[in-house]
């Protein structure tokens, strides 16, 4: 190291004089002569009779140790520490961890690995595609055989059969898709036809079918309720008072109040019943919301014949037989209860399905609406699907005439002598592929994952079975090592560039007494960072090595010295005694003689003296 510092202080001229006589320090000299030697024209002007007097100095030349260093403070840190990731891309899942977070490990011991399924895939897969790489090599490099010739055309004949096929199918598909989209024009016709015939509900011959046997239901439920008015007053006597005058006096003799009951409900149904009676003459299948009208109020009448005919029964359940109402009269009269009961029922029924029936043929019309919809929407997707059919048998028929076209390539290529490009190219393919072989293999062996240090487990990010994706920003995990520290300084602009990775270090600390340890200069900052106050810094990190027992803690305060060069053990005077005699650098002797020398290394104070004196000779200045 001294070797190399005292090699680089030797400039132009060897030696420091040889620095001191370059052109630069030259022109400097003859200005300070120039200005001494006005001075001294004043000055012995005024002081002629003045004289001056200067005391030399001695000095025993010895050997010493000289160093030119950058001073700086900073601060004690960890940072030892690496982050490891696997060396593997794709996504991984985790197979095994070997540690936990917190223990200590050594460097080469195992952390985690993953399965290596995916990663043996991929081997194979580059493995086989070297073998096809390699194999498309030999082909270019050997000439082609009979059979392999007969191939080529075999497979040209192949891809013009498949090209016919193509221009067939093509066809085909043109004829196909035409009838398709006739079909479909077909169906939207006839469903725009029905839906013109059913736009308006007063004009569906649907709807007015459903209204006239809505109709013709109630006039006929109409005819059935004057049966059963008269069959009721053929009993109870309410219009043709004389007609029950044998039997009055024993109808609901076992409950009075049940006589009255079907009385009041024979008169409150025949007047529902008259109410509409008229309306239900008139009913025309033009007068549909006439039609919704009755329908509704025979709703009610009906409702009103249950309640009657329901009395009836119970009025006929409390009577008793007699002179004049034998059982059999009786037993005729609760039949015909029974059977006008059933047939109330039945209209009920009947009247709700004509109902239905209407509203059903009103929905109907908006089944027409949306068959037309569906219909142009089938028309405009057969139409898309032709095209688009079409378009994949013209492009089949295109990727034929592609394939037919290379087929014949294919022959040529073969029968044709390799040329230097393609043979360059299918070397460059092999190689590829060897790569990739190799990157393969090493990805497979890089499926453990192992410390490059000695520390602790400070983080674990995943665990066994966990997936770590290819684009995760996660480490698996961190490992750190207290015993490692750095410094870290922040230093001025004016005194980075006299520094250099590899530079030593002599540190000492404020919370240390006696301590100086050494270090090395591992890391320059290649961007700056500007205070507050506009003062322009550089990170260092100074590596300390040999810390052992000493309580140095990260975060302590620590003093720098960087020694940027120096030269150990060599024979120095001060550089003030080396002096220019007859163009040589010397320096005076005891005896007032001049020894010529050879000077080398300086730190500003001192200068080395190669040659032209020995250790303990007295010199002055």
């Amino acid at each position: 190291m001294a070797q190399s510092i005292l090699e680089e202080s030797k400039k132009a001229k060897r030696g420091f004089f040889g620095f001191i006589f370059s052109k630069k320090f030259l022109i400097i000299g003859i200005i300070v002569l120039a200005a001494a030697g006005a001075g001294y024209y004043f000055y012995n002007r005024n002081t002629k009779t003045q004289t001056a007097v200067v005391q030399q100095k001695k000095y025993t030349v010895n050997k010493e140790d000289l160093k030119i260093s950058v001073s700086a403070s900073g601060k004690v840190v960890a940072k030892d520490g690496v982050e490891l990731s696997f060396p593997v891309s794709g996504n991984l899942e985790v197979d095994n961890v070997y540690v936990k977070e917190g223990d200590k490990i050594k460097k080469g011991d195992k952390i985690a690995s993953v399965k290596t399924e995916t990663l043996e895939f991929e081997l194979r897969s580059a493995y086989n595609n070297y073998q096809s790489a390699l194999a498309t090599y030999n082909s270019k490099i050997e000439p082609a055989t009979a059979s392999e010739i007969a191939k080529s055309k075999a497979a040209i004949e192949q891809a013009q059969v498949s090209l016919d096929q193509a221009k067939i199918s093509l066809e085909q598909t043109k004829v196909n898709q035409a009838q398709n989209i006739a079909n479909a024009e077909n169906t939207l016709e006839t469903a725009q036809d029905n839906l013109k015939l059913n736009t308006d509900a007063s004009d569906s011959e649907i709807v007015r079918s459903a209204y006239s046997d809505l109709a013709i239901n109630i006039k006929s439920i109409n005819i059935t309720l004057q049966k059963i008015l008269r069959d009721s007053d053929s009993v109870i006597g309410v219009d043709e008072q004389s007609i029950n005058d044998d039997f009055e006096n024993v109808l609901g003799a076992k409950d009075s109040s049940s006589l009255s009951g079907a009385k009041d409900s024979y008169a409150r149904a025949k007047s529902l019943r008259n109410d509409i009676d008229s309306r239900i003459v008139a009913l025309t299948t033009s007068n549909s919301s006439e039609i919704d009208a009755v329908a509704i109020k025979m709703e009610s009448v009906l409702s009103a014949f249950q309640d009657h005919l329901y009395n009836m029964q119970k009025m006929l359940d409390a009577t008793i037989t007699f002179t004049g109402l034998s059982q059999s009269k009786l037993d005729g009269f609760k039949s015909t209860v029974s059977s006008n009961r059933s047939s109330i029922n039945s209209a009920i029924s009947s009247l709700d399905n004509s109902v239905q029936a209407v509203v059903d043929a009103k929905l109907s019309l908006k089944k027409f609406q949306i068959a037309y919809d569906k219909a142009k929407q089938d028309l405009e997707i057969t139409k898309n699907q032709a095209t688009q059919n079409i378009k994949n048998s013209e492009n089949s028929v295109k990727s034929r005439e592609i394939s037919l076209t290379q087929a014949k390539q294919d022959y040529q290529d073969l029968i044709a002598p390799i040329s230097s490009s393609d043979l360059a190219s299918a070397r460059a393919q092999l190689t590829s592929a060897s790569i990739s072989v190799d990157k393969a293999k090493y990805n497979y062996e890089q499926a453990t994952l192992t410390s490059p240090i000695d520390g602790v487990v400070s983080m674990l990010n995943y665990k066994k079975g966990d997936i770590i994706l290819s684009d995760s920003a996660k480490t698996m995990a961190t490992i750190i090592n207290n015993d490692t520290l750095y410094i870290e300084a922040d230093i001025e602009e004016a005194d980075i560039s006299k520094l250099k990775v590899g530079d030593k270090a002599q540190v000492t600390f404020d919370a240390v007494d006696g301590v100086k340890l050494t270090g090395e200069v591992s890391f320059i900052a290649m961007t700056s960072d500007t205070s507050a106050n506009g003062i322009v810094t550089y990170l260092v990190r100074v590596l300390l090595t040999n810390t052992g027992e000493n309580q140095v803690r990260e975060g302590m305060t620590a003093a720098i010295e960087f020694v940027t060069s120096e030269a150990a053990d060599v024979l120095a005077v001060p550089v003030a005694a080396v002096r220019n005699v007859g163009g040589n650098p010397s320096v005076e002797k005891i005896d007032g003689s001049f020894a010529t020398v050879v000077t080398g290394f300086t730190d500003g104070k001192k200068v080395e003296i190669i040659s032209g004196l020995n250790a303990g000779e007295l010199i002055v200045y």
